[in-house]
């Protein structure tokens, strides 16, 4: 049975400028193994030889996750010995109902053009367990649970956004195509989710077809993006831990400028590691456009309007050289109601005019302004983005 939930939430874009051109992807996207696509960090494979099980950490404990059967294979990421590790906190015992295999040196070498994380963690999982695998963070904000959000990639590849509770993961969002969440990885679709994860689920948006699915699962949540200009496949995974949830009651988190800053940044982040993925070249981040933005989405806030078009009828592109900005090409998206920007940059991606403008080749330059503005049930944040090429 699938839950519809309809959330206060709105998208505006505008642009000008001549029509976007699309780049290439940096490295190539697939290296088949035997058929099988061989992706980055996988270290080899197992061929079942015997029925056996495929077991599960959970809080420690390796727990079965089902049987398996002989002749079927799975990408092996880590390898301890006594068992390896098949991504998304699942394992195999490393005994006489497996064959074990790695990759030639030729099939390796093709993966060198990107470093790509493994897939051995998932939330409960220790903090050393990402250090290990993604090294530093790129910079750490706060999150709307007052925890703090560390964010990981390499030049925007492989995009990670990890939160942390008693130094274990409470949070993980990512793009990265590599991942794995009991079977399910960026790309799959909302049938693949369903085979792996039943039709028990949640769905949030307020436009069909679905946007997101929300499984309630014992401990934590697990939400899965669907990109609806792409054939419905998840774009982004964001799992959050229950404890984490239980931090914050209300629709939106409190306001504070900290988050507020936190918020802009985060969505400049998501920006880039979306055209990263897309193939196109990423945006130089701009304090005097982040400025005019922000002054954009405080004044929606403050005067209860919702316009790409501010009280004094003035447009974007005004308030952009009121504010000093010279430009060739230009563009805003506007949004409100999402509790954070994951939800927030999900949801203009899968509009078409937001969607050009993330992802544009007009543009070089990104200002982000968010404001929290006093609401019925707290406070509600507004987001601004504005594009250009000077």
């Amino acid at each position: 049975m699938k839950k519809f939930i309809v959330i206060l939430v709105f998208l505006v874009s505008i642009s000008i400028g001549p029509p976007s051109s699309f780049a290439a992807a940096d490295c190539p996207s697939i290296v088949s193994w035997d058929g099988v696509e061989l992706k980055s960090g996988q270290i080899g494979r197992v061929i079942i030889q015997k029925p056996t099980a495929i077991f599960k950490n959970v809080n420690g404990n390796f727990e079965v996750y089902r049987k398996v059967i002989v002749g079927e294979n799975f990408r092996v990421y880590v390898n301890k010995g006594a068992y390896f590790h098949l991504g998304g906190g699942l394992v195999i015992k490393n005994d006489s109902t497996i064959l074990y295999q790695t990759p030639s040196k030729e099939k390796m070498s093709q993966l060198n053009c990107v470093r790509t994380a493994r897939t051995s963690f998932t939330v409960g999982d220790s903090i050393t367990s990402v250090l290990s695998e993604l090294g530093t963070a790129k910079r750490t904000v706060t999150n709307e649970f007052n925890a703090s959000t560390s964010i990981y990639h390499q030049k925007y590849n492989n995009f990670y956004a990890i939160s942390y509770l008693n130094n274990k993961i409470a949070s993980l969002y990512t793009k990265d195509k590599n991942y794995q969440f009991n079977g399910i990885s960026i790309t799959n679709t909302v049938s693949q989710i369903e085979s792996k994860l039943g039709n028990q689920y949640e769905t949030t948006g307020n436009t069909y077809p679905i946007e997101i699915i929300t499984y309630k699962l014992p401990t934590y949540e697990a939400n899965f993006f669907i990109d609806v200009h792409n054939d419905n496949k998840v774009s982004a995974i964001l799992l959050i831990d229950q404890e984490l949830i239980n931090r914050n009651s209300n629709l939106y988190p409190p306001k504070s400028s900290s988050l507020e800053s936190s918020y802009e940044s985060l969505l400049f982040e998501l920006t880039n590691a979306e055209r990263k993925a897309q193939g196109v070249s990423i945006l130089q981040y701009s304090t005097s456009i982040s400025n005019v933005a922000r002054k954009h989405s405080l004044d929606m806030g403050e005067n209860d309007y919702f316009n790409h078009d501010n009280l004094r009828g003035e447009s974007p592109f005004d308030r952009l050289k009121n504010g000093g900005i010279l430009f060739r090409n230009a563009g805003e998206n506007i949004a409100m109601g999402y509790s954070n920007p994951y939800f927030a940059h999900e949801a203009l991606m899968n509009s078409l005019g937001h969607r050009k403008n993330i992802i544009s080749t007009n543009y070089t330059q990104l200002g982000v302004g968010v404001h929290f503005a006093k609401w019925t049930y707290g406070s509600i944040p507004y987001y601004t983005e504005n594009f250009i090429k000077p």
